[in-house]
């Protein structure tokens, strides 16, 4: 594990204990479920969540998928651990949760038509190359869901950027929504649709969003 990945383990293991209860907890499972329906879950097998914290989209999918596994892998022992303490035991046998770095996915080629990673492309060092194992773990004809932070869609965000670029060890930086299309490209994937994006004030007790949300495949 590289310095920066210890780094971010580190943070999300102390966020862990209040991490999908505390305040903003509504806003993340808002644009997480607006991701999750423009994912073919009821018509592919399989679906994986990159950077997923408490899984709490792994547990919303699991719900709606056609069939196979709902999978879940995150950085933070800390976090994939109360993903488990969250997941019923009824469901815990067709939902798994790893402590796994985004980019190295271990799971097998093409074993998701569906994944979803959500508000932690921002901490990743190498986000091409994490977008590439996303590509080797999706099936032909599935799609990858997108959605972060962007820093040309509000002033607010432009400056927590540069905030915590230099105030917080994990973070390496929100993507502008070109960026963010290089970044995909680079990776080999295709955008399917429009790009989403979303520019509110007070949303859902987060006082800023400007967010963009991408959907691609091969």
């Amino acid at each position: 594990m590289t310095a920066h990945s210890q780094q971010a383990a580190e943070r999300f293991d102390q966020w862990a204990t209040t991490y999908g209860d505390d305040r903003i907890s509504s806003w993340f499972s808002h644009y997480q479920d607006l991701a999750l329906n423009r994912l073919p879950l009821e018509r592919e097998a399989g679906f994986l969540e990159v950077g997923c914290g408490t899984g709490w989209a792994v547990r919303r999918a699991a719900s709606r998928l056609a069939s196979g596994p709902a999978c879940g892998i995150d950085i933070s022992p800390k976090m994939i651990e109360r993903a488990g303490e969250k997941t019923a035991a009824a469901d815990r046998a067709k939902i798994e949760f790893r402590v796994s770095n985004a980019e190295s996915i271990p799971y097998a080629d093409q074993s998701f038509g569906s994944i979803l990673c959500s508000f932690s492309i921002h901490h990743y060092e190498d986000p091409v190359r994490a977008l590439s194992e996303m590509k080797r773990v999706l099936r032909p004809g599935g799609s990858i869901a997108i959605m972060d932070s962007a820093r040309d869609i509000s002033l607010a965000i432009w400056l927590q950027d540069r905030w915590r670029r230099y105030g917080e060890k994990s973070h390496v930086q929100y993507y502008t929504v070109a960026e963010m299309a290089d970044l995909i490209r680079r990776a080999g994937l295709t955008v399917q649709g429009d790009v989403y994006t979303c520019k509110k004030f007070m949303d859902r007790k987060k006082t800023f969003t400007g967010l963009m949300l991408y959907v691609c495949g091969k």
